[in-house]
């Protein structure tokens, strides 16, 4: 997938999107319009802290503020720690389809 495909998944308005609860509570994921996706992927740029190259941000989740991202290699959403970069948790194995 191409950062343009991506582009054209993502709303024209923010989206909510319902997640799994955690520890009872529930949570969600909110999807940035995509008129916003050049700035967002500039707030995650950074030289003294490198952002990894294949993942976009295209949102975030509400219970600890972590960034939603498609891994553009693989087409995989994940929810990536804001302090490691590391994936924390996968949503989906595909953006077309968890975007539906």
């Amino acid at each position: 997938m191409t950062t343009d495909e991506l582009k054209v998944l993502l709303p024209t308005e923010e989206l909510e999107i319902k997640l799994e609860d955690i520890e009872g509570l529930p949570r969600f994921a909110f999807i940035n319009e995509n008129v916003r996706f050049e700035e967002v992927q500039d707030e995650y740029q950074d030289d003294e802290e490198p952002w990894p190259d294949e993942l976009y941000v295209i949102g975030y989740e509400d219970f600890l503020g972590d960034p939603v991202c498609v891994n553009i290699e693989t087409n995989h959403v994940v929810i990536v720690s804001h302090e490691t970069f590391e994936v924390e948790e996968t949503l989906s194995t595909s953006v077309k389809d968890w975007l539906r």
